[in-house]
């Protein structure tokens, strides 16, 4: 897309100071190691890698603990590029990335993390905790109808390629955050028909930083300009802010006086995650098997607050006669974020500051997830995500969700698991993935496109975790087999440890 940074971005000047800081935060996705790990969704073995997607899942478990060292992850999807010369298989130096040209709604939405020593550890047979530490991001941006070549090297260009989809319009969301968790979920009740768990997260987050940009309702229309057929911006809205702590890396000092001032400027909140299971035992002595498990979680249900930098504004374009040789002059000269304010207040009718506080919603989502054992260690799951943010309308800031539904047959036991997701996202797209797992190594890919073919990476992405366990084969309360214990109310009778099926 053209905007009207165009000509720093030819000399470099984009990436300087804060601006990287802002492109860091919205462009991440395509530099970013690999939030979702739909390969293990409903699975027993899942253990604590298993709490991010329902917190109820850490209870019905083959192993009394188990503790990922590390796992990253990352998501993305966009119509806006193409990564050209670039596989997973196929690293480049030559990879180009090409905006895509014509008429189209341009979107991209994204997420990812990064987390550290998450655990699962279990209390008695009835209940368990789990806990941990993750990093956290998500961008999204979505216009309206916008043409765009690359021929194009002005303003006047743009706006005369664009005059007929007017009004325009685009939305940027982009934040990151820190947050530690801690779980806890319990057997609430069982019986001969089956077993129900429910648990609950409790997440203290911190603001890493956020930007956003809400432009809306900017009119173009023929005109004279220096006596020349040209364009005008007849009327807008434009309203962009961002966290100010992102200014301290503008500023004089050392690396640890800067980290310091940027943490200063952070804030707490909090969200929560709530589940539950069910789960049909099978005829079979060991406790783990099941028939089928039912789930459903609410996930992600919170906000991260920021404070507006000083240089965040809202601004109306209703000044007469804002010329399309005015817009470009306007802003050829910028050098940083602070330049900005009195920038658009020489082609706005009214600007004002943007103070104290704003809120950017975490990814809330109504998850619904059903895992049916077909024979021995086959598997299928069947999973559904119904975004809840995007019903706050476009007045209030948040990142969009990427998934909606997710098929996974998968061959798994304790040591070895083959995973094939099929995965629809909220655009449409469909995936077909793929994941292994080998002893306490997890690798995944969200789209095999990105193994396959070299102009596909703006659309997947991968996922990759270390999670430990008990290293002997059974663990050490387990009871021999066909030893039988006894459920307390009349429940049903079972070997306490045994798997969700065969092991290994």
């Amino acid at each position: 897309m053209y905007f009207a940074g165009y000509q720093m971005i030819k000399e470099g000047r984009l990436m300087s100071g804060r601006y990287r800081i802002l492109l860091i935060l919205i462009f991440i996705p395509f530099f970013g190691s690999s939030q979702n790990y739909q390969a293990v969704h409903g699975s027993s073995y899942a253990g604590s890698l298993g709490v991010t997607n329902n917190p109820a899942s850490i209870v019905h478990v083959p192993y009394s603990w188990d503790l990922t060292l590390f796992s990253v992850q990352a998501r993305h999807s966009s119509n806006a590029v193409v990564i050209n010369n670039l596989s997973l298989l196929k690293p480049s130096s030559n990879t180009r990335i090409d905006a895509v040209q014509g008429s189209n709604k341009y979107f991209l939405m994204a997420n990812q993390d990064a987390r550290i020593l998450n655990g699962r550890i279990r209390l008695n047979e009835e209940s368990a905790i789990a806990f941990g530490a993750a990093i956290r991001s998500g961008q999204s941006f979505n216009t309206g109808m916008v043409s765009w070549r690359d021929t194009i090297s002005s303003v006047r260009q743009f706006m005369a390629d664009n005059f007929a989809n007017s009004p325009l319009s685009a939305y940027i969301r982009g934040q990151a955050w820190a947050e530690i968790y801690g779980t806890y979920a319990r057997r609430i009740m069982e019986n001969e028909n089956g077993i129900l768990n429910a648990g609950v997260t409790l997440n203290i987050n911190r603001g890493i930083g956020a930007a956003y940009v809400n432009s809306t309702e900017l009119y173009l229309k023929p005109g004279q300009v220096h006596g020349q057929a040209g364009y005008i911006l007849n009327d807008g809205k434009l309203d962009y802010g961002y966290s100010s702590n992102l200014d301290e890396w503008d500023k004089p000092g050392t690396n640890q006086e800067l980290r310091k001032a940027f943490l200063k400027k952070t804030w707490s909140s909090i969200s929560l995650n709530l589940g539950a299971e069910y789960i049909i035992p099978a005829e079979d002595e060991d406790y783990y098997k099941y028939d089928l498990k039912l789930g459903v979680s609410l996930l992600d249900l919170g906000f991260n607050k920021y404070q507006y930098s000083s240089n965040s504004r809202s601004a109306v374009m209703s000044l007469d006669n804002i010329s399309d040789s005015l817009v470009q002059a306007t802003f050829e000269g910028l050098e940083a974020t602070r330049d900005l304010p009195d920038s658009i207040a020489q082609i706005a009718g009214s600007i004002q500051q943007l103070a104290g506080y704003f809120r950017v919603f975490t990814p809330a989502r109504l998850v619904i997830n059903a895992d049916k054992r077909i024979t021995g260690n086959l598997f299928i799951n069947a999973e559904l995500t119904l975004p809840i943010t995007s019903l706050l309308g476009q007045k209030k800031l948040y990142v969009r969700e990427m998934s909606l539904a997710a098929l996974t047959p998968r061959f798994e036991t304790r040591a070895l698991g083959i995973y094939l997701p099929l995965t629809i996202n909220t655009r449409g797209e469909v995936w077909l993935g793929a994941a292994l797992k080998l002893g306490p190594l997890l690798a995944g890919v969200h789209n095999l496109s990105n193994v396959f073919t070299t102009n596909t990476m703006q659309h997947g992405g991968a996922y990759l975790a270390v999670n430990i366990r008990p290293f002997q084969k059974r663990d050490k309360e387990e009871r021999t087999p066909g030893e039988k214990r006894s459920r307390g109310g009349g429940g049903r009778k079972g070997g306490r440890y045994g798997c969700p099926g065969s092991v290994l």
